[in-house]
């Protein structure tokens, strides 16, 4: 048999295949099958017949319903635009700003409060967390900040150091010593307040609220910082305060 042929009746086996696959499937019913685990928020077509644009709560990526198949990359026009990129900046700024509008509800009594400076610093972090220290160092050093800090443990290891603090008297010295690994080799003096165990269930209850999944995550003079994003917090932090 010519290979001419064989590659044909290949080729006709996949896409008859393909098509039986998802055949009676919607593309979102059809993602949604595959990939269990994915929590879409939107599924559109892109200009590629075919391929859907999909977004899930943490990933932007492409959809191919027929060969059941996600595919990662840009899809750049044939004059440059890159249609993927202009689509993440713009997902990013509505995420940011229905995040905003859950911000306005926070309980910013809870949280262990440093300064009283023109610049409003809301912050997410863990103590056991490298970047979080790497960040505390970096906002040690400024001025002119009231701090909003909320604790977002992510193991017991941690939630043990949350709770030290917030069954300090002195939280905002207890924060300090902390966070700058001064008790990192020391036992910690045991805290069963319920007070400090509640306290500790209100911050996290609204880090996950906000959809926050890592540390540290910042909110500063109302833009959004998620990381340690060093650069970007220096340059929010030396803008004058609108």
């Amino acid at each position: 048999m010519p290979n001419k042929t064989i590659i044909a009746l290949i080729a006709g086996l996949f896409l008859s295949s393909a098509a039986a696959w998802g055949a009676d499937l919607t593309p979102e019913a059809s993602l949604k099958k595959n990939y269990p685990h994915k929590k879409i928020e939107s599924l559109q077509p892109t200009p590629i017949k075919g391929v859907f644009e999909v977004v899930t709560d943490r990933e932007f990526f492409y959809y191919a319903p027929e060969a059941e198949c996600i595919i990662v990359g840009n899809i750049i026009t044939k004059e440059g635009k890159n249609i993927s990129q202009q689509r993440r900046e713009e997902i990013i700024q509505r995420k940011e700003v229905i995040l905003l509008g859950k911000i306005k509800d926070l309980p910013l009594d809870k949280a262990v409060k440093i300064g009283t400076g023109r610049h409003k610093v809301i912050e997410f972090t863990d103590p056991n967390c490298s970047y979080c220290r790497k960040a505390f160092q970096v906002l040690s050093t400024k001025e002119d900040m009231t701090r909003y800090i909320f604790f977002f443990p992510l193991s017991k290891a941690s939630e043990d150091k949350v709770k030290h603090i917030l069954c300090a008297t002195d939280r905002v010295g207890a924060y300090k010593e902390v966070f700058s690994g001064q008790l990192d080799k020391k036992p910690l003096a045991p805290c069963e307040s319920a007070a400090a165990t509640a306290l500790m269930k209100v911050h996290r209850e609204q880090a996950m609220r906000l959809g926050i999944e890592g540390t540290p995550f910042f909110i500063i003079d109302g833009h959004v910082v998620a990381g340690a994003d060093i650069p970007m917090i220096e340059k929010l932090l030396g803008a004058p305060v609108k």
